[in-house]
C-alpha cells in the first residue's frame, strides 16, 4: 500500500521573539508546555484505541513499518484522511463518531436514544462530553473527568503563564481558560478570549466539530500558541467595522440576516507552537473563533491569521498548482496577496449569514440541524461568501479595481489546494462543490488538451453571488437531506478534477511543520 509521506513536506515554522519582554517569554513556554498536553487528548477523541495501536505500530523497525508510523502520526491514526479515511494501519472502518461515541453507535439510534430519554438530551448533545455505553444505557462523560489525566496539568500551566505575564487581558484569560478545563463551562474564557489584546496570544481548546462525523455535535481539543504583529493588525482592523455592510449586501433577503457582535478583532499572527485538532495532515492557516452563538450574539468573533503559515503554504504548495493548471496567458494574475485576503475573508464569512433556522417553532443552530452535512456545507460558504465580499470591497473603493482578476484567479486556483485534502474532507468537500458548480455554470472552462483551466471573469462573479444565495438559503432552511443531495451533486471529483489533480503529483499536498522555538 502505498504511503504518500513526500506529500506532506517538513517546513519550520518560527517567528521573531526579540519584540517579547523577559516576562512574556516565559509565559509562552509555559503556553507550549500546557498546548503539548493536548497531543494525548486529541488522539484519543479521533479513535479511543490509537494509543495502543501507535505503541504496536512502533513495535515494526523496518522501513516500511516505519513508514507506517510516520503517515499515522501525520493523520493522527490509521484512516487516510486524503482518502476517503482508507485504512492503512487497521482493518476496521472509519468510525464516523470517531472516539466520542461508541464505535458501533448510529446516527439513528443515538437520536432514538435522547427522544426516548430527554432528561439526557443536554450532556448527551453537549459540545463537552464523551458518550458511551453503560448496559442498554447511553451516558455523557464531561471532557473535565474522561481527560482529568492531561486537562489538570494543562490547566495548572496555564495559571503558572498567568503568574508570569506583565499583559492582564491575557492572565485573565488564562485564569478563566484554566477553570474551564476543570468545569466544562467555556463561554466565560470564551468572553474573555474575545478581550484578548496581547504580543503573545494563546487559542487552546475544544472548539472545532470536524471531527464528529456522525453527528457534528463534538468538539476537539487543539491549541495555537502564537506571537502578534498589532502594526499589521491594525491596517486590517477597519474590515470589522464593515461586517454589518457585508451582512446588508449578502444576496438574501433581510430576514436570513443575522447580526451579530461588533467587536470581531482581527489579529495577524506568527505560529510558533501548534497541537491536537490544529496538528493533524492538513494545517489550518486561519481561523473564526468562539463556536458559541451566544458568544458571537454578544462579541462577535476573532478572526486569526496565520501570517507565516499563509506565505509558506502559498510559496510551496498554490504557486506550484496553479503553474500546472491554470491557463498560462492568467498565471500573472496569481497574487499571495489575494491569497491573503481570500484566507482573511474566508473567515469573517463564518460570522455572516443565517445562524439558526426553525424546527417545530423553536430556533435550532444550524450546526445542530444540518448534521453531519454542516462542516463541508459552512466551508463552501465561506469561501465563495469570501470571494463575494472581497469583490463588495472591491467596489466600495476599500480594495484597488486591478485586485478583481487577482482576486478572481487566485480563489479558483486555491480551491484546487483544498480539494487535494479529500472530498472526505469539509474543505476539500465545499472545494469541490465550488469547482463543479462554476464548470456547469460556464465561470471557467477546461481544455482536455493542455489539462489547463481559464476563468471566465464576468460569469465567476455572477456565479459566486448565486453560489452565495443558494448556500445561505439551504442553511436558512436547515434541511438536512437537501444538504446531502446539493453534496452528493457537487461534492465529489468529476473527470476535469481528477486530470487536473492528477498532474499534481509533485507538489505537496500540505505541510509537516516543525517548531524550533518549542524545540523541535
Amino acid at each position: 500500500m502505498s504511503l504518500n509521506i513526500d506529500q506532506f513536506v517538513p517546513v519550520e515554522l518560527t517567528a521573531d521573539l526579540s519584540v517579547l519582554p523577559a516576562s512574556e517569554k516565559a509565559a509562552l513556554d509555559k503556553l507550549i508546555e500546557a498546548s503539548k498536553l493536548l497531543e494525548p487528548i486529541f488522539d484519543r477523541q479521533v479513535y479511543a484505541n490509537n494509543p495502543e495501536l501507535e505503541a504496536e505500530l512502533a513495535q515494526d523497525t523496518s522501513e516500511a513499518g516505519q513508514q507506517k508510523l510516520t503517515y499515522f502520526r501525520i493523520m493522527r491514526g490509521p484512516w487516510d484522511r486524503q482518502d476517503h479515511h482508507r485504512p492503512f494501519a487497521i482493518e476496521q472502518p472509519h468510525p464516523p463518531g470517531a472516539g466520542f461515541y461508541p464505535t458501533d453507535l448510529t446516527a439513528a439510534d443515538f437520536k432514538a436514544y435522547v427522544e426516548a430519554h430527554p432528561e439526557q438530551r443536554e450532556a448527551l448533545e453537549s459540545l463537552y462530553t464523551v458518550v458511551a455505553r453503560d448496559g442498554d444505557e447511553l451516558v455523557a462523560i464531561p471532557f473535565s473527568k474522561h481527560f482529568q489525566q492531561w486537562l489538570e496539568p494543562a490547566a495548572a500551566l496555564l495559571r503558572e503563564a498567568a503568574d508570569l505575564t506583565q499583559n492582564e487581558s491575557l492572565r485573565v484569560f488564562l485564569r478563566s481558560r484554566a477553570a474551564a478545563f476543570l468545569s466544562d463551562d467555556y463561554r466565560q474564557s470564551d468572553m474573555d478570549w474575545m478581550d484578548l489584546d496581547s504580543l503573545v496570544e494563546v487559542t487552546i481548546g475544544p472548539f472545532e466539530i470536524y471531527e464528529d462525523e456522525l453527528l457534528a455535535l463534538k468538539a476537539a481539543f487543539e491549541s495555537y500558541v502564537t506571537v502578534g504583529d498589532p502594526a499589521a493588525s491594525e491596517k486590517l482592523a477597519k474590515y470589522k467595522e464593515l461586517l454589518p455592510a457585508m451582512e446588508q449586501n449578502l444576496p438574501i433577503a433581510d430576514e436570513l440576516k443575522a447580526p451579530r457582535g461588533g467587536e470581531s478583532p482581527i489579529k495577524v499572527v506568527d505560529l510558533v507552537f501548534s497541537s491536537g485538532d490544529a496538528r493533524k495532515s492538513v494545517q489550518t492557516i486561519a481561523f473564526n473563533l468562539p463556536n458559541d452563538e451566544q458568544v458571537r450574539r454578544e462579541k462577535g468573533a476573532k478572526k486569526v491569521l496565520l501570517r507565516n503559515l499563509i506565505q509558506t503554504k502559498f510559496d510551496v504548495i498554490l504557486r506550484p498548482i496553479a503553474g500546472r493548471i491554470i491557463d498560462p496567458t492568467q498565471l500573472d494574475q496569481l497574487a499571495s496577496e489575494a491569497f491573503f485576503n481570500q484566507t482573511l475573508f474566508h473567515e469573517l464569512s463564518h460570522s455572516l449569514g443565517p445562524a439558526y433556522t426553525q424546527q417545530d417553532g423553536e430556533p435550532v443552530e444550524i450546526r445542530v440541524a444540518l448534521g453531519s452535512t454542516y462542516t463541508a456545507i459552512e466551508e463552501c460558504k465561506a469561501d465563495v461568501m469570501g470571494a463575494y465580499n472581497i469583490l463588495f470591497m472591491i467596489d466600495r473603493g476599500e480594495l484597488p479595481a486591478d485586485f478583481r482578476p487577482k482576486l478572481l484567479v487566485s480563489y479558483f486556483a486555491g480551491l484546487f489546494r483544498s480539494i487535494r485534502f479529500g472530498v472526505a474532507e469539509a474543505h476539500g468537500q465545499g472545494a469541490a462543490v465550488q469547482i463543479n458548480r462554476f464548470l456547469e455554470e460556464g465561470a471557467a472552462t477546461y481544455d482536455e488538451q493542455s489539462g489547463r483551466f481559464r476563468v471566465v471573469l464576468d460569469q465567476l462573479e455572477q456565479s459566486i453571488k448565486q453560489l452565495v444565495a443558494d448556500i445561505c438559503n439551504l442553511q436558512h432552511r436547515g434541511d438536512k437531506s437537501e444538504a446531502e443531495q446539493l453534496l452528493s451533486k457537487y461534492g465529489g471529483m468529476s473527470k476535469p478534477m481528477e486530470r487536473a489533480t492528477g498532474s499534481l503529483g509533485e507538489v505537496p499536498i500540505d505541510l509537516r511543520p516543525r517548531y524550533p522555538v518549542a524545540g523541535e
